[in-house]
């Protein structure tokens, strides 16, 4: 008796295995893009030096509510973020874009900010210079003044071009369920400053709080004829904070 029936058989079953393999690991992979995290990929300089252009992150999704794929409704109510937490959101006058920003202003808070200097609550937040070697391969860095500029239990790196001093808003208290973003490249940075009456982001349009840089290309650098990035090696899964 022939073998050739049994093997077409059993090549019927691995195909079927491979195809089930395949459903099931796309499956997963939408139902971790859905509810648990996302990618995103880092295409201005307004978050300096803590986000670089090329840089890729992952947002955990899940502390700010579960929406229903292709919807607006959420299974859970999403939870206010945190002060100096760097969040994924949607542009509160475009919510077909997404921004990164850091939260500065929560629900209550007074916000305001003279000569560059964040006042919260009428209190300034504290600042520390430092060198400014620590942006690394960041265009035209001496350009720019670096400070750690400390929340509480948190500080974080922010950057201010040197010679201008002039920037000022406020003051404006923040609504209820809603909250205030800066960049952290002060005097590059489309955020909650210049929104006008859209300033305030609500807590609805939250996406994720970015949590690390997966990996990360330097597009001024590039080697090679085909002119791939260079790849900054030293940011590979390194934590946002």
């Amino acid at each position: 008796m022939s073998d050739k029936p049994k093997r077409r058989k059993d090549d019927r079953n691995l195909t079927r295995e491979y195809i089930e393999s395949l459903v099931v690991a796309v499956v997963i992979a939408l139902v971790l893009r859905t509810f648990v995290i996302a990618a995103y990929k880092i295409p201005t300089g307004s978050m300096i030096p803590t986000l670089k252009i090329g840089d890729c992150i992952f947002a955990w999704k899940l502390p700010y509510g579960i929406r229903i794929p292709f919807t607006d409704l959420r299974l859970t109510k999403p939870r206010m973020p945190g002060r100096g937490d760097v969040v994924v959101f949607r542009a509160p006058e475009d919510p077909s874009i997404s921004y990164v920003k850091r939260v500065v202003g929560l629900p209550g808070d007074k916000i305001e900010i003279r000569q560059k200097r964040l006042i919260i609550n009428d209190r300034i937040v504290p600042y520390q210079t430092i060198s400014s070697e620590v942006m690394g391969d960041v265009p035209l860095k001496e350009l720019y003044i670096l400070q750690f500029e400390k929340f509480e239990d948190k500080s974080h790196y922010v950057t201010f071009r040197r010679g201008e001093d002039e920037d000022s808003y406020g003051p404006a208290v923040v609504p209820e369920d809603k909250f205030f973003v800066l960049g952290d490249n002060r005097d590059s940075s489309d955020d909650s400053r210049f929104w006008g009456a859209k300033a305030m982001v609500p807590v609805e349009n939250l996406e994720g709080r970015a949590v690390v840089i997966w990996c990360s290309f330097n597009w001024d650098k590039k080697q090679g004829t085909f002119g791939i990035p260079a790849l900054r090696s030293e940011r590979i899964f390194s934590l946002i904070r």
